[in-house]
């Protein structure tokens, strides 16, 4: 993984996470802690029968947080503070059994009036074991410059 301080990154630098298999348990303590209670989420009867895919599916936003705990690996500890995510697209479901790995792409970097920090913008694609990207979303976040 990368650990790189924000002075070490290159704009258009890609890096891949490691891989991590959605489980029945994911979603249940997802859904659970966030208080979700669409049938698509927590019915398979429910959704066998009126849902799109079939079968229940993760919440987008459990997809992005699990992609967001792949990102923290790569971008580490010299990471100070996320300055915001945004434009998420949500294009595929992500399924129980599904195996995720996220691809970071580096979009931009931006000294900062202080010294010892810069900001990187980054693009987030969770990648499933087929090559789909079921999520795609945004990152800028304040990186520290220099050993610690």
């Amino acid at each position: 993984m990368a650990q790189k301080t924000y002075d070490e990154y290159s704009v258009g630098e890609v890096f891949e996470s490691y891989g991590r298999t959605i489980t029945e348990a994911d979603i249940v303590n997802y859904t659970c802690f966030a208080g979700l209670k669409l049938p698509m989420f927590i019915d398979e009867e429910f959704s066998q029968k009126h849902s799109l895919f079939k079968t229940r599916v993760a919440p987008g936003l459990m997809t992005a947080s699990i992609a967001a705990g792949m990102l923290e690996d790569i971008l580490g500890k010299y990471t100070l503070a996320a300055l915001g995510l945004d434009r998420f697209k949500f294009s595929a479901p992500v399924k129980a059994g599904d195996t995720l790995h996220t691809r970071i792409t580096v979009e931009g970097l931006k000294d900062t009036s202080t010294a010892d920090r810069g900001v990187i913008n980054v693009k987030i694609e969770v990648v499933n074991q087929e090559g789909a990207v079921p999520c795609v979303f945004h990152g800028a976040f304040m990186m520290r410059k220099g050993n610690l």
